[in-house]
């Protein structure tokens, strides 16, 4: 029997139609089928969508805004689950050099509460932005002004001025964080705020501030009992730039503070700096100078090379690292200082007294053989 190669192809061709058509067919009854039991549930999909809403309004936080992350950390700590919160400026960055852009002025704007340092620690313009761009004046919150702030030293030592002209922060230390009764201060702040905004959770924002205020005093004690161990004599310290202020008031510190700017600051430093710097070095023997992590400093190797002083890295003054606590943070700080002073009280520290103590015997002599008119 011949084989019909031409009808077999037609059979084939009429085959293949016939399962296209019947899988085009099953594709279409699919879609009426979704698309009538679709049309009934257009008002459930509304109820659920209205549930959602009555939900959402039945827990809706309040939204708060913290320019720091120090703050921030001290906002989370009382406001928990309460509040939704948002930080100005990023982790680990010096918040000095920090500039705001356009989308930040959002942020502010939508924020019921806005919570920054002040005492002229944020920028001007930054300062500028958060009052023209906050909900309202009552809405932005300055904590330093609560903290019971002192004041820079260098402001007590008049016959400094000309090597600090050109300095643009104020006459108050923002750098109240190296205190933890200070930083307690700062949540009885920021509890009060935050009950006038969100009474509802008044009971949840106290029972947080005071367990936090209990954990800033252990963590004082704590702090308190690391310094012991090294002698009062060799609690002196030189850093880049005034930031251990608290540090010295609280614990018993003496900090030679010796401004010296760092690779972004506009501030300069003259030759008499520079010598000032050495001369007191050498003439506390200082055996260590501290560096900040945020910023390093353009003439700390020469100082190095001039006094043979070792130079210690890793102290953080202005920010947190990202999920870092304020303990954590303190108690690595305090670590780092700890550590590297000498436990030893250095001889010749007593033998300057003693030379100090003969020269004013001998100059005490000479003043009596002088007979005054």
């Amino acid at each position: 029997m011949k084989f019909d190669t031409k009808y077999h192809h037609k059979k084939e061709k009429v085959m293949n139609f016939k399962r296209f058509f019947k899988l085009t067919v099953l594709c279409i009854s699919m879609l009426i089928i979704f698309a009538c039991e679709s049309v009934d549930e257009p008002a459930q999909e509304s109820q659920v969508n209205d549930e959602a809403v009555t939900t959402e309004e039945s827990v809706d936080k309040i939204s708060v805004l913290a320019t720091t992350p120090m703050i921030a950390e001290y906002v989370r700590r009382i406001g928990n689950d309460n509040i939704d919160l948002s930080i100005l400026m990023p982790y680990s960055v010096d918040p000095h050099s920090f500039e705001a852009s356009p989308q930040d002025a959002i942020k502010i704007a939508n924020s019921d509460i806005v919570f920054y340092v002040g005492l002229k620690y944020e920028s001007a313009n930054l300062v500028e932005l958060l009052e023209n761009s906050v909900a309202s004046p009552d809405a932005l919150i300055e904590i330093g002004t609560s903290i019971n702030p002192i004041e820079f030293s260098e402001n007590k030592h008049k016959d400094d001025d000309d090597d600090h002209d050109g300095h643009d922060h104020g006459i108050y230390d923002p750098h109240f964080w190296f205190d933890p009764m200070r930083v307690a201060l700062a949540v009885e702040v920021i509890k009060d705020e935050l009950i006038k905004s969100d009474s509802a959770n008044q009971n949840s924002y106290e029972d947080s501030a005071n367990n936090f205020v209990d954990q800033l005093k252990a963590l004082d004690e704590e702090v308190s009992v690391m310094i012991s161990t090294i002698p009062a004599e060799n609690r002196k310290i030189i850093t880049t730039h005034e930031a251990l202020g608290y540090l010295e008031t609280r614990y018993g510190f003496e900090v030679l503070t010796t401004v010296i700017p760092s690779l972004n600051s506009e501030d300069g430093i003259t030759p008499q700096s520079l010598k000032n710097t050495i001369d007191v070095i050498e003439k506390n023997h200082i055996e260590v100078m501290f560096l900040e992590a945020e910023t390093s400093s353009q003439y700390s190797d020469t100082i190095e090379q001039e006094t043979g002083i070792r130079l210690v890295s890793g102290l953080w003054v202005e920010t947190l690292q990202e999920n870092q606590s304020y303990e954590e943070w303190l108690e690595n700080n305090i670590n780092i200082i700890v550590s590297n002073l000498p436990l030893e009280v250095n001889d010749a520290d007593d033998h300057d007294h003693d030379h100090d103590d003969n020269h004013d015997d001998e100059d005490d002599d000479d003043h009596k053989g002088h007979n005054h008119k």
